[in-house]
């Protein structure tokens, strides 16, 4: 008779979820252990910046409910966090020094907020939005407050400062660089979506950043680098993440800006695997929930025997705030060619990169049916090069691709 094998998952957001879920597709007498310092099932990370402005209950944002887990006999440890891995004796150690026997380790621990070293940020009033802990917490204080800030005019900045206006605060948003997310759009098509922004009364602060936050025990105004202040009564922090690194930290699992995986998401050491934004994959750390997913399929596929490489795609956003949507795709900061359109109406744009022929990047404004073709032709290094020669305008070539 054959061993069950023991499968351990630390982490039990997307990518620990898509694991178990592949783990026992393949494997349907093996044990599988998913243990997790928060409290809860899986839930929607990305929703959480939405669910500021909306009433929920928790089983509203879980991915699957705990009688899916029951029908899969997986053996969920919550509320508990893996304080050591001992990687001779192939087992975790949890709180209470309880040892739990692996054959196979995934580590999924995630990514926690980035706290910019911000004099007075540890004041009453200061918040980061990275767990259903922290959207409680933060729903109940701008109950009682009118003026909020939000620090980064990222994408998650932007969801969650928008949520904030839809209760009806008065919100500024202050971004570092001189335009909003500049890793996703060009100065041209960020100024559009500013101004519309800014006609919806979200009031923006571009090129400064927060050098102090001022009152005696609770947040009332943050100094800026040029020297003005906004009053206030909340901050949110959305700053980036940082992958959570401690628990490899003290062993021989490599890691620099996340665990560094092989294409198959091993680690150098043989039966560990690491998958979703704790993991570096050819030099990048991703932190996007798609990709999370994507890659605990993976790792969860090779835990079993199978054999199936991870290839990283091409980076994608999708953003949808204030009735604009945005798509961005690809590399848009270098190429040989840009070429750009303004729909009809005004209200979208597009902005097409090529390099020697082919569409290596692209943005659409406010017309996201056209993104599928621009990912697809990306994907596939499509040549465009006979549409170029034909002039065709960037509409006409994403309708021809």
């Amino acid at each position: 008779m054959t061993e069950k094998v023991n499968y351990v998952i630390v982490g039990n957001g997307t990518a620990g979820l898509s694991a178990a879920e592949e783990i026992r597709k393949k494997d349907e007498l093996a044990n599988i252990t998913i243990i997790s310092d928060e409290k809860y099932l899986t839930y929607y990370r990305i929703k959480l910046s939405e669910a500021i402005s909306k009433e929920f209950s928790d089983r509203e944002l879980f991915v699957k409910d705990k009688e899916w887990y029951e029908e899969k006999n997986i053996n969920l440890i919550l509320d508990s966090k893996v304080e050591q891995i001992d990687i001779k004796e192939k087992q975790v150690v949890i709180k209470n020094h309880e040892k739990i026997k692996y054959d196979k380790l995934l580590i999924a621990t995630g990514s926690r907020s980035f706290i910019p070293p911000i004099k007075g940020s540890e004041k009453r009033g200061v918040f980061a939005l990275r767990s259903l802990d922290d959207l409680e917490e933060i729903k109940d204080y701008f109950k009682n407050c009118e003026k909020i800030t939000v620090l980064g005019g990222g994408l998650l900045g932007l969801e969650a400062a928008w949520a904030i206006k839809k209760l009806g605060k008065h919100v500024d948003v202050v971004e570092f660089f001189p335009h909003l997310l500049p890793r996703q759009l060009d100065e041209k098509i960020s100024k559009k979506f500013s101004d519309i922004l800014v006609e919806k009364e979200l009031k923006l602060h571009l090129g400064v950043s927060a050098e102090e936050i001022l009152g005696e025990n609770a947040v009332e105004a943050i100094k800026l680098s040029d020297g003005s202040k906004i009053e206030t009564q909340a901050i949110l922090i959305s700053a980036g993440v940082r992958p959570r690194l401690e628990l490899v930290a003290k062993t021989d699992i490599k890691h620099d800006r996340g665990i560094q995986v092989d294409k198959y998401m091993e680690t150098n050491i043989e039966g560990i695997y690491a998958a979703g934004d704790v993991a570096e994959v050819e030099g990048v750390v991703a932190g996007l929930w798609g990709i999370a997913s994507d890659q605990g399929k993976v790792a969860g596929d090779n835990m079993t025997g199978e054999v199936k490489a991870y290839d990283l795609p091409e980076l994608t956003t999708m953003l949808s705030v204030a009735e604009c949507s945005i798509f961005s795709t690809g590399n848009i900061e270098e190429y040989d060619d840009a070429y750009e359109e303004e729909g009809k109406d005004g209200d979208a744009s597009y902005k097409l990169c090529v390099t020697d022929g082919k569409i290596t990047g692209g943005i659409i404004f406010n017309d996201i049916n056209k993104a599928p073709k621009v990912k697809k032709a990306i994907e596939e290094k499509l040549d465009i090069s006979k549409h170029l020669e034909n002039k065709l305008s960037v509409t006409e070539i994403i309708k021809n691709i």
